[in-house]
């Protein structure tokens, strides 16, 4: 498996050895995901063993799958199938990832304040550059801002629902944090949910 983060070149050695009497030969390498890697294979033991490097492009943004196939002169393996992974690692970490507000019942006198507040905590796996940008709403009822005072790697979101415009039944909104770190920006989602009575 190659494993990095978004934008990183991973590098992974594979070593293929044969067990059989008949010297190894490979005679045609090819992969069914060609625009996201590089390979080269080399030989480390005439007719025994090579190794092949296998390298993520510059730039990959998803994980991915596929495969390499290798054609060999192996009567027991004409074509060796080598899986490939790519698992993207988010540098960004959002806990939670979905706000519920239960239900609010609009119809009593009182709400208490704080059950239409609810905070979220977002960080960076490694580094402390972490800016939160700004922050966007898809509803004038729900207002999010950063908490004053906070730098480095962790930034706390305070989500605010406004009772006097929220809508009745149920909802699910969206919030969008616009973040930079180093020269990346990224912007990272957050759901709420919640019953309007």
């Amino acid at each position: 498996m190659l494993q990095g983060f978004q934008g990183d070149t991973v590098t992974k050695k594979i070593t293929i050895s044969s067990l059989e009497q008949q010297p190894l030969k490979i005679s045609a390498i090819r992969s069914t995901i060609d625009d996201l890697i590089t390979y080269e294979l080399t030989t480390a033991t005439e007719g025994k063993e090579f190794t092949l490097e296998v390298k993520t492009k510059a730039g990959i943004k998803e994980s991915f799958r596929g495969e390499i196939l290798l054609e060999t002169n192996s009567q027991k393996k004409p074509e060796l199938k080598l899986s490939i992974m790519g698992r993207v690692k988010k540098e960004l970490k959002v806990a939670p990832p979905f706000v519920h507000f239960g239900i609010i019942d609009t119809t009593k006198e009182a709400i208490a304040p704080k059950s239409l507040e609810k905070t979220v905590r977002i960080s960076k796996v490694s580094g402390t550059d972490l800016i939160i940008e700004k922050i966007e709403t898809g509803s004038d009822w729900v207002m999010a801002s950063a908490k004053t005072g906070e730098e480095g790697a962790t930034h706390t979101i305070v989500i605010t629902l406004d009772k006097e415009n929220l809508p009745k039944g149920p909802f699910k909104e969206k919030i969008n944090i616009h973040t930079k770190h180093g020269e990346k920006a990224e912007v990272v989602d957050v759901t709420l949910g919640g019953k309007v009575l």
